[in-house]
């Protein structure tokens, strides 16, 4: 019983972390399209858009208008300038809001798909092993980094001599799903 309690409140943590972002896009989502409907009632007039459907013109001019913005905002993005404030903003505001890198993380290796460049490892500590990643070399010592499971984008960072570094012929993509499954198939 005390297992499945466990089991029903982990799951309920990892459901209410994942809504969390969602449900702050949503509402950010929802205030944009509250805002912006004076502006796509005005476009849909000016156009003469009809209803489509069930679907009212100003529903659809609003919509279009946020795709627009957003389209915008990713040009915008590529300008050096705003990428140099986007940059500022992030290295002395947003870092201190709570979660805010981890997510951050998250979403640009779902969204860029970004392929992890780090070569998997084994580090020897004692008689035991610990998976992780080299990201360093320097003189006689490695720095690894050392993820949690299953959450790789958390973990430790460790500096060890190089001795102690097995560096592993897995893939990092292999290497990387074993470690999200708590270590399965991890030296397969």
């Amino acid at each position: 019983m005390n297992k499945f309690l466990q089991h029903v409140r982990t799951t309920v943590t990892s459901g209410i972390l994942f809504l969390i972002p969602a449900f702050v896009m949503v509402v950010i989502i929802q205030n944009l399209y509250a805002k912006l409907t004076g502006f796509g009632a005005s476009l849909a007039k000016f156009l003469g858009l009809p209803s489509i459907g069930h679907i009212g013109a100003v529903s659809i001019a609003t919509s279009l208008i946020i795709i627009t913005l957003v389209y915008l905002s990713g040009l915008l993005v590529k300008i050096s300038k705003v990428s140099q404030f986007r940059n500022w903003l992030d290295e002395n505001v947003l870092q201190f809001i709570p979660g805010y890198i981890n997510y951050k993380v998250k979403m640009e290796e779902k969204v860029m798909q970004k392929t992890d460049h780090r070569p998997p490892v084994l580090v020897r500590v004692g008689d035991v092993s610990r998976p992780g990643f080299l990201t360093d070399r320097f003189e006689n010592s490695c720095v690894i980094y050392i993820p949690s499971a299953p959450d790789t984008n958390t973990g430790e960072i460790w500096v060890v001599p190089e001795q102690q570094v097995t560096i592993l012929s897995t893939s990092e993509k292999v290497f990387k799903q074993a470690i999200m499954h708590n270590g399965k198939n991890l030296l397969s």
